[in-house]
């Protein structure tokens, strides 16, 4: 069903994702050779400031290529000018030759000259822009949401456009839709309406909110980017990819018209947790990223009239990624008052058969839904047992996911059968090689129950074994004898296996102490590339070798550790990107970094009401800036990053200044106004928050290694370790 761009198009298309990739691979390069060098030298310090200048025009070369092959068309209406090749690709040579000047600088131990760029501007958002590119916030902006669902749906509409401006929605407020995409529209309805409908009430009330701020939208428009205009998949879809507007015929994959013989990476996932005798208060840490190019989000905090108050963040605000396609609102981690987490999307696909896949919920509403109205663990899976297999053929085009309480923990990695007769594979502990059970669990995006051996598009020939990292090929003849989506779930299955040692060793050598600030570390610890030329290294990769990697690397979008709680003290540690500047690529010359890239987290608190939680965010914010304060005044004055964390500092102070003049002005009788006023203040104090912890990580580093926080490790936990692996 999805139309391809004119072969012209695509031979341009495929040219310029060529370029934009050198241009990746030339900024990762010049990161790496960054960061071996720290806040105490003038090299360092010049190295941020330049890359950041080449990251703006990274982000300007990425915007046109989306107006070429359809890649950012969700974020683009129909009258956004267009750019001619020729300027694209003089773009990522410029990125691609000034990232190599700073790479060889530095390395050379000299400051790299910076270079002029555009002037930014905030165009009456809250964001900033790079001529008419917007630039992906690095401190995850919130919003704040009460009352009925339609209420709910409203606030969201009218925040988000505060936040970014009125484009963020204008091209899906631009689409029309032929007989048989309504007709698609109206089918996946009908499932919400009978398992879901406080998502359409959800859908009615973004309607009025996004037309009442000055986009008008229909319900239908809205409708669709929760279900997809498209009949459920009769074949495995590389996620969203290949999925266009048929009556619009839009592109919105970047694959269109690319054989799966030129796939040499994906953008996948992680999650973990544990809790009980896994953690040092039997309570549930969690932690987990979404591995994409971050795009524009929010994280969603929600206090709804009926079910429970949670905390969310959808992968986008309006359901797509660039590149990657439409997701139906889909994202992770969340949690809720009851002590509920959402960690992952579990790792598995299409373990159900073919005849039983079909119509049903969409991975983005069930997790809403479950979020709201689900206490534990075990009553989210037996919820979604009994919800239809639904298009299981497309990653998070059903439901699923790795879910946890303080007691017990589930990820569901398939449910054939369901919802009559359902026969489950089901993991709900970690075991080692004796058979013991240990109260953790992890995923990637490959299967691990032995039970799924088929999972994932699995080869005909099948795929290994190890009880650690799952069900995996490293066979380049087997990942693509397939086509397209076949290529893109087994190359997932190849570098989900290395991340997944890596949680099981963590976790093992930690057992017991597994707190926030454990999972924290085990964030922020990179992988290990092989030792010799950087390009041999990548030719091996690909050959099927494997190294040492982690879920902490460059390709981290968003980064949450999670505490969740029963009584409404849950916390949730946020961080666009890696927590940790200096992490290695997952798989070879593949990954990203952002203008002003922070590397370090907010928190909030879940608390009983919406003024709580601001008001907690602010608390935090007033001791993390007295604490810079603190550790700054000692830096001696020939610092070399001194000017530059004062910078911080003087930003983190100016946002708490902006959220204390909000505040007074918080007596508003209109809810809906009070609320996008308590959002804000929020948002100004997480950004006073990251600032601070930017002075305070710069100064003393967190942990980067979780082994170090194990008194003990070498004996015990090292044969843990050890087990499986």
């Amino acid at each position: 069903m999805s139309e391809k761009l004119p072969p012209a198009a695509v031979l341009i298309s495929a040219d310029l994702q060529q370029l934009r990739s050198q241009a990746h691979y030339a900024v990762l390069k010049a990161n790496k050779a960054l960061v071996l060098r720290g806040w105490d030298d003038p090299v360092y310090v010049a190295g941020r400031q330049a890359l950041d200048q080449v990251m703006v025009l990274l982000n300007q070369a990425k915007w046109g290529l989306g107006r070429i092959d359809g890649t950012y068309a969700d974020f683009q209406s129909s009258d956004t000018r267009a750019v001619p090749a020729e300027a694209v690709a003089d773009g990522f040579e410029t990125v691609r030759t000034h990232a190599e000047k700073i790479a060889a600088a530095c390395l050379e131990g000299r400051p790299p000259e910076g270079l002029r760029g555009p002037a930014l501007e905030s165009h009456g958002a809250e964001i900033l822009f790079a001529g008419e590119v917007p630039l992906v916030p690095t401190i995850c902006p919130v919003v704040v949401l009460a009352g009925s669902n339609r209420d709910m749906g409203r606030q969201y509409a009218r925040q988000v456009i505060e936040i970014y401006g009125e484009w963020i929605f204008r091209h899906q407020a631009q689409r029309s839709f032929g007989a048989d995409e309504a007709s698609e529209i109206a089918k996946w309805e009908e499932q919400l309406a009978r398992h879901a409908p406080d998502i359409l009430d959800f859908v009615r009330g973004w309607a009025e909110g996004a037309s009442d701020s000055g986009v008008p939208m229909s319900y239908q428009q809205v409708l669709a980017i929760w279900t997809g205009t498209l009949p459920p998949s009769n074949k495995v879809r590389p996620m969203a990819l290949a999925l266009t507007d048929a009556h619009n015929n839009v592109s919105t994959a970047a694959y269109l018209g690319v054989s799966a013989a030129v796939l040499d990476h994906d953008d996948m996932c992680s999650g973990a947790c544990a809790w009980g005798e896994g953690t040092p208060h039997g309570k549930l840490v969690a932690g987990a990223t979404t591995d994409h190019d971050c795009t524009f989000q929010a994280t969603i905090i929600a206090y709804p009239e009926s079910g429970n108050s949670f905390i969310y963040t959808p992968f986008s605000v309006n359901g797509s990624i660039p590149v990657l396609g439409r997701f139906f609102m889909a994202g992770h981690p969340g949690m809720n008052s009851r002590g509920l987490a959402y960690v992952h999307h579990g790792g598995a696909n299409t373990g159900e058969p073919r005849e039983e896949w079909g119509y049903g919920l969409r991975r983005g509403s069930a997790t809403f839904h479950l979020l709201q109205f689900a206490a534990t663990a075990a009553e989210a899976r037996d919820i979604q047992i009994g919800w239809p297999v639904g298009d299981t053929a497309i990653s998070l085009g059903t439901v699923g996911g790795l879910f946890a309480d303080a007691g017990y923990g589930c990820s569901i990695e398939a449910r054939p059968g369901s919802p009559h007769a359902p026969a489950p594979i089901i993991r709900e502990a970690t075991y080692d090689a004796l058979g013991r059970g240990y109260s953790f669990l992890y995923a990637t995006n490959n299967a691990i129950d032995p039970r799924s051996r088929w999972l994932n598009a699995a080869p005909a020939e099948g795929c290994l074994y190890n009880l650690a990292g799952g069900w995996h090929t490293f066979d380049p003849k087997a990942i693509f004898s397939g086509d397209a989506g076949e290529a893109f779930r087994r190359l997932s299955s190849k570098n989900s296996e290395g991340r997944n040692r890596q949680f099981y060793a963590s976790f093992m050598a930690g057992y017991g102490r597994i707190d926030a600030t454990y999972m924290m570390a085990v964030y922020r610890h990179s992988g290990a590339i092989p030792h010799g030329d950087y390009d041999e290294v990548c030719a091996e990769w690909h050959k099927g070798a494997q190294w040492n990697c982690s879920a902490a690397h460059r390709a981290n979008a968003f980064t949450v550790v999670m505490e969740p709680d029963a009584v409404g003290t849950g916390k949730y540690h946020a961080c666009v990107g890696p927590a940790n500047r200096a992490v290695a690529c997952r798989d070879p010359g593949h990954g990203y970094y952002y203008f002003d890239e922070t590397n370090a987290f907010w928190t909030l608190t879940l608390a009983a009401t919406p003024e709580e939680v601001a008001q907690d965010a602010g608390k935090t914010a007033r001791s993390e800036i007295g604490r810079a304060d603190r550790m700054f005044e000692g830096l001696s004055r020939d610092f070399a990053g001194r000017t530059l964390l004062g910078g911080y500092l003087d930003l983190a102070k100016a946002a708490l200044k902006e959220a204390e003049a909000l505040s007074a002005g918080m007596d508003l009788t209109d809810r809906d106004a009070r609320l996008a006023r308590l959002a804000k203040m929020t948002r100004c104090f997480t950004r006073a928050q990251v600032r601070a912890r930017q002075v305070i990580e710069a100064i003393q580093p967190p942990p980067t290694d979780p082994k170090t926080l194990v008194p003990a490790f070498g004996t015990v936990a090292a044969a843990r370790e050890l087990e499986g692996v």
